[in-house]
């Protein structure tokens, strides 16, 4: 009875709260906005926004509005609310309703729905679909993606593929000790082999580059093609909804190459497990247990974390290697952590042995603070909603950009510095790198909620093996001019990464 009175009183305490929040809210009609013409004069040639990336046109309106604009909704792309502030971060986050809706990527939304109607009828991607289907697939991917001792089956097969990495950069550096100037290419390969083996369950072997198998090196192309032209169409002025131009059907037979890829090697696979038994005692893989539930489901989610995957991960990949290259203070105390767990060069990498690495994860987070892969999240709010003052009504569509926040002194002191020590547990040597006003809403690397990142532990494996056996292996050096950043679906590097490496 008292707990259940309590539980009353706090709901009541809450509702009259916003009340009277919504009560003092300024309304919907005075939040900044930039006018029609604007956004399509800058989007034409010359103008301020033609040809710059999504960050870059963030970051123009966070300078020029403050910390809340409105942005028309044209040709077929909805009116959104652009928000730069954590706690409206949490306020969008706590009012997205029990099946969340984001602003996906329409045109890959459209080919699957319209185009694609025999796979996707009954069960909805993790990253395009919405209510029902979008339901439906999570419920049964979860339990299977979601479990740390599934993703443990792979740690094996992902050092396997790392070593293979530190192999050829061995082999590729040049009379200066040098990677190549496209060292990018093999990381993501390195990335894509990487995810193969679990998505569909088969090696590639793209790491070397001189793979017989053309499926994989037209996936190779048309993932990057994907990354490429995707964008060009999303979040910005289109006429594809209106007329399919050129580029626009370039852009699906994109779709139709990555479909029909996947496609065949699921085929594979089913084929292989046919006569392949797995061992008494042993953990199924993610592809055999969705393959279990349904055909449908299992290329749907293997279709997902190869196109989310593989330049997502390569890239945050690069950016913790060049921040590593760049303070060698903390590139050294991350190796010391890693031999005392890994003491010799190709010592096998288990799941037991990464739990001990703190460090590590430290130097992963503070990368992803400091050069983060993916620059914020998109909801639809299921509720009204008071954001920097304002009165935003249920169903408006918010758009949370979080460069701003991950550089912000409140949260992160001296937040220019890569000082992964803030990161660590309670210490007295991270204490003084940590804010009291610190908001966990300001840094979502994978999300939050019921659509966070399915492929988040995925992704966090691979990660922590191949920076582990980079750093036991070389010592890392960057005698250039800082990186350039382009800002795509996911931020790549725009620059030859000609990391000098040394021996250890």
């Amino acid at each position: 009875m008292f707990i259940r009175q309590s539980l009353s009183t706090t709901r009541r305490l809450f509702s009259t709260n916003f009340a009277n929040e919504l009560q003092e809210a300024k309304p919907f009609s005075q939040i900044p906005k930039i006018s029609a013409l604007k956004l399509v004069m800058g989007n034409l040639p010359g103008g301020k926004y033609y040809k710059k990336s999504i960050k870059d046109i963030q970051d123009m309106f966070y300078k020029e509005y403050g910390c809340i604009v409105k942005m028309p909704g044209l040709f077929g792309q909805p009116e959104m609310i652009f928000t730069f502030n954590a706690d409206d971060f949490e306020k969008a986050f706590r009012a997205e309703g029990i099946w969340p809706v984001r602003f996906g990527i329409e045109t890959l939304k459209h080919y699957r729905e319209t185009m694609r109607p025999e796979i996707y009828t009954e069960f909805g991607s993790l990253g395009t679909s919405d209510g029902q289907k979008w339901q439906t697939t999570r419920t049964i991917v979860n339990p299977i993606m979601m479990q740390p001792k599934t993703v443990k089956f792979y740690t094996q097969q992902i050092d396997e593929i790392a070593k293979e990495l530190v192999e050829i950069m061995r082999n590729i550096k040049n009379d200066k000790n040098e990677m190549p100037g496209n060292f990018s290419d093999y990381l993501n390969r390195w990335s894509l082999e990487s995810i193969a083996t679990i998505a569909v369950e088969k090696r590639l072997n793209v790491l070397s580059g001189k793979t017989d198998d053309e499926n994989s090196k037209k996936l190779i192309k048309v993932i990057r093609q994907f990354f490429e032209q995707g964008p060009e169409f999303e979040g910005k002025p289109s006429i594809w909804k209106y007329y399919e131009t050129k580029d626009f059907k370039n852009l699906i037979e994109v779709y139709d190459t990555m479909t029909s890829i996947v496609f065949n090697y699921v085929n594979e696979a089913i084929k292989r497990f046919e006569t392949e038994e797995v061992k008494e005692g042993q953990e199924e893989s993610i592809l055999r247990k969705l393959l279990k539930v349904n055909k449908n489901v299992a290329f749907i989610t293997a279709s997902d974390l190869l196109i989310a995957g593989v330049d997502t991960t390569a890239s945050g990949v690069t950016f913790i290697l060049y921040l590593l290259a760049k303070n060698p203070e903390k590139q050294e105390k991350l190796r010391s952590e890693i031999l005392k767990i890994l003491p010799e060069k190709n010592s096998q990498i288990d799941s037991e042995k990464m739990k001990n690495l703190p460090y590590l994860r430290a130097v992963i987070k503070e990368s992803f603070r400091m050069l983060p892969v993916a620059g914020g999240n998109a909801r639809k709010v299921a509720k009204d909603v008071v954001l920097a003052g304002y009165h935003v009504p249920k169903d408006s569509l918010i758009v949370m950009s979080a460069y701003n926040e991950l550089s912000n002194p409140k949260f992160y002191p001296e937040p220019k510095k890569f000082i992964p020590e803030r990161w660590l547990r309670e210490s007295k040597e991270s204490d003084q790198w940590k804010s009291k006003e610190n908001n966990p809403f300001s840094f979502l690397p994978f999300g939050f909620g019921a659509r966070s990142c399915v492929g988040k532990r995925i992704a966090e494996l691979e990660t922590e093996v191949v920076v582990s056996n980079i750093i036991r292996n070389f010592k890392l050096e960057w005698d250039y001019p800082d990186i350039k950043i382009k800002g795509l679906f996911a931020n790549i590097p725009d620059s030859e990464m000609r990391f000098k490496i040394t021996e250890t």
